[in-house]
């Protein structure tokens, strides 16, 4: 893939994380505009992003320790940072002001979330976007498995055994074998979002092979139609907007990706789209606790601030906090994480491919 896609998946960020800060800032909120609720869908975007992204990467490494080391030192040093200075606000808001003792629980909960496993441990996220971070993890378990069997290379067709694993457990299961239905839906939480990551695989292998398009367009026209019909239980779009809303944004999502492939993007890349896509992940992480408990509350109540003002702040703030953990954290502790994990120390624990 040429370089100058880069630039426009960079941006595709940034939108998807907007998106997701501006509905939750304005979530519930009767002065919110109509339209910042269809912000909820901001995640789908990045779970195809997520796909083309995974196999943009794992195309250049020759081993899954690679990978393990890249997918560790991508996610992890932000992840400990937000959540770290998450569970300091927590303290702060719900123990230290109200004179509440703290207990056990609130330092069981910051541990377990630390791990990115909480969800299969029964702990509640410590902030709200965190329950993608279990999809993404499941993600990276399934690809690297591949990895592992040398199966990488027909990762397409496994894709097409999700697609009807997907469509059983929507249509069938459900009715017919509940119990099934509910193992699958509590001990696999990909599968309500599997055809988003197989799209964006789709989209790379498009972009980069330039051959088999009908078999693999067709198959993103399915992964869409697959997706909508996930509705119910793909996240939380449903408590938000309509069947139609989500329906409709999802289109427009999987039309941008087409554009994009097509080097059609180039109109929304700017130096304000790409820094935020830069900074997206830590933006993503930080800004709920931070802006919908803490900014906007005691701007507008405390200090009597108009909410929109409020908002604006409250996103200056957020991405100033993102842009500082992605420069001086993320940047600097990913390389040396790499330098550590690569050494001839860790060389016992490869796994060749």
């Amino acid at each position: 893939m040429q370089k100058k896609r880069y630039v426009e998946l960079d941006a595709l960020r940034g939108l998807a994380a907007v998106l997701v800060v501006f509905f939750h800032f304005t979530m519930g909120r009767k002065e919110a505009l109509s339209g910042f609720e269809l912000g909820v869908t901001g995640v789908d975007l990045f779970f195809i992003i997520s796909g083309f992204v995974i196999f943009m990467s794992v195309d250049k490494m020759a081993t899954a320790r690679k990978f393990v080391i890249g997918r560790f030192s991508r996610l992890y040093p932000t992840y400990w940072t937000c959540v770290t200075l998450t569970f300091l606000l927590v303290l702060l808001s719900e123990y230290i002001l109200s004179r509440k003792t703290i207990g056990l629980y609130p330092i069981w909960q910051y541990a377990t979330n630390m791990t990115m496993f909480q969800y299969y441990l029964g702990v509640p996220d410590l902030d709200g976007p965190y329950w993608t971070m279990i999809i993404e993890m499941v993600f990276y378990v399934v690809i690297l498995v591949l990895f592992i069997s040398n199966q990488l290379k027909n990762v397409e067709w496994w894709g097409i055994g999700g697609l009807a694993l997907v469509v059983i457990y929507d249509y069938v299961l459900v009715s017919f074998c509940p119990n099934v239905y509910h193992i699958l839906d509590v001990w696999f939480p990909l599968i309500n979002h599997l055809p988003l990551f197989y799209a964006g695989i789709l989209f790379f292998r498009i972009s980069t092979e330039k051959t088999s398009y009908i078999r693999r367009y067709t198959l993103i026209v399915l992964c869409c139609i697959i997706q909508i019909g996930l509705y119910d239980n793909g996240g939380q779009s449903r408590l938000f907007i309509s069947h139609a809303q989500y329906s409709t944004m999802l289109l427009m999502y999987f039309a941008l990706f087409i554009a994009f492939i097509h080097g059609k993007l180039r109109f929304i890349v700017n130096p304000i789209t790409l820094y935020l896509g830069t900074i997206s992940y830590a933006l993503y992480l930080i800004h709920q606790y931070l802006g919908v408990h803490m900014l906007i509350p005691g701007l507008t109540l405390w200090l009597g601030m108009n909410f929109w003002i409020a908002i604006l702040i409250s996103l200056i703030v957020c991405i100033l906090i993102a842009g500082f953990i992605t420069t001086y954290i993320e940047a600097p502790i990913r390389v040396r994480i790499k330098e550590v994990l690569s050494s001839g120390k860790f060389k016992a624990i490869q796994v060749k491919v």
